[in-house]
């Protein structure tokens, strides 16, 4: 297949995979500042800062409430990583490799949206139920792929792009935390963070079978980055990429990049982190994945997006 073909189908489930953990974020952190003692904004501001967004949200807006973050999230132009241009990006990048594709897969993306698009227009605000029909629409995507579409590079290029998504936005979701804690929120309210985060990733029902005890931060970091059969887990998520370089083409460098970053995933005693030393680990994570994400595209783009 096309070096571009390849990189289009990468980037068409990164987009649709963004989606889904950006809605889910949106969603969580919505229900957790209804019971949020202190100062709301402070929750608001932690997630702009784990995605990296600080620059672009402060020349938009001065205040961090819930209204200015959400529409930035959703719909701000100015923001790449809005579900809006994720979505128009997602319709592009299957435009360009609908050879490839399922029709009923091409459909699920305009649907998608088309639905947002109406949101935009009547000028809506994001709401709870829209919020849980992008995080299944997506889902309802990758169940087509993978149902209906035969194995081989394209499928490939499409899980490997949906999984280094996955890790990076499961490493900012927990970033999330450790930068509301440096914002001095209060430590009352942890265990709650900790439930919610679960609940963001439908980690409850496999971590309460795992941990057969409370919500406790150790062992639920240990659980999101370090499990092995957790779908959600950051560990699981570089396993599935390495078994889709394993079958491409010209995979050796990427092979050894992926074993080190797999190897620093495994740190020992990672739930005795502190927050600080969390965000660390994170934030090399984070760089680790961009510079996986710059080796994918020296081996098959050719540098083309």
């Amino acid at each position: 297949m096309l070096s571009r073909d390849a990189e289009h189908l990468y980037w068409l489930s990164r987009y649709v995979e963004r989606v889904e953990n950006t809605a889910r974020l949106v969603n969580v952190n919505s229900e957790l500042m209804l019971d949020f003692p202190g100062d709301k904004s402070l929750g608001w501001q932690s997630i702009i800062g784990a995605l990296d967004n600080l620059d672009i949200y402060s020349r938009r807006y001065i205040t961090f409430k819930e209204a200015n973050v959400i529409n930035f999230i959703a719909f701000e132009q100015a923001n790449p990583s809005s579900i809006n241009n994720c979505l128009i990006k997602a319709a592009y990048n299957i435009k360009e490799t609908r050879d490839y594709l399922p029709a009923s897969s091409i459909e699920q993306i305009h649907n998608l949206l088309n639905q947002f698009k109406n949101i935009k227009d009547k000028k809506k605000k994001l709401s709870s139920v829209d919020l849980h029909r992008l995080t299944e629409g997506s889902q309802r995507f990758f169940g087509i792929i993978n149902d209906n579409f035969s194995t081989g590079y394209p499928f490939e290029f499409i899980r490997m792009g949906r999984f280094m998504e996955r890790a990076d936005m499961i490493s900012r979701i927990l970033d999330t935390l450790c930068l509301s804690a440096r914002l001095n929120q209060t430590h009352d309210f942890e265990t709650l963070e900790w439930a919610s985060m679960l609940r963001n990733l439908s980690a409850q029902e496999a971590y309460r079978e795992e941990s057969k005890g409370e919500i406790e931060r150790g062992s639920v970091l240990k659980f999101l980055i370090q499990n092995k059969g957790f779908p959600r887990s950051i560990t699981t998520c570089l396993g599935q990429i390495e078994n889709c370089v394993s079958l491409l083409p010209n995979n050796k460098l990427m092979k050894n990049e992926i074993i080190k970053t797999l190897n620093k995933s495994f740190v020992k005693n990672i739930e005795r982190y502190d927050d600080s030393q969390l965000h660390n680990f994170l934030q090399d994570l984070q760089i680790r994945l961009c510079n996986l994400d710059q080796r994918i595209h020296r081996s098959w783009f050719f540098l083309h997006h």
